[in-house]
């Protein structure tokens, strides 16, 4: 039986180990944090900063070729330092999250784990940028009638 992955279950095994290794690598590398302050600051363990860093997890080096990702993971590990609303931080990953998804970023990835996906064709991701808010609401109101 073929399996159907989501983009959401890809972006969470991917997309998001990706960003925090980013936001480790700069905590230790540009403000001298530990692994285990590093870790307690973005609500990991210290063996997962650990594998960030030896690349054995959130090992997607192009996401942090993007000049956008880039500094949004800026933005986020400031946020962090300066203990900003976690609500607010949260806003920040999610928009990397959608600049990974609306630019076809996981598609190669998508393929590796389903052959048969045709991602040529395959818009899903970038519908997601496409939707908003007052047609999200809309809908929903039409649903709940």
């Amino acid at each position: 039986m073929n399996t159907m992955l989501l983009p959401a279950e890809i972006e969470t095994k991917t997309s998001v180990p990706a960003l925090r290794a980013l936001v480790a690598k700069r905590l230790i590398n540009e403000y001298h944090f530990s692994q285990n302050d590093a870790a307690k600051l973005i609500g990991v363990t210290q063996a997962a900063v650990s594998n960030y860093l030896r690349g054995t997890r959130g090992n997607l080096t192009s996401f942090g070729d993007d000049e956008r990702i880039q500094n949004i993971v800026g933005e986020i590990t400031t946020m962090m330092i300066e203990k900003h609303e976690l609500s607010d931080i949260i806003v920040k990953f999610n928009e990397a999250c959608s600049i990974i998804r609306g630019n076809r970023m996981l598609c190669d990835i998508h393929k590796k784990l389903e052959p048969s996906l045709d991602v040529d064709n395959c818009h899903v991701c970038e519908m997601d940028n496409d939707t908003q808010p007052s047609n999200l609401s809309q809908s929903f109101d039409i649903s709940l009638k």
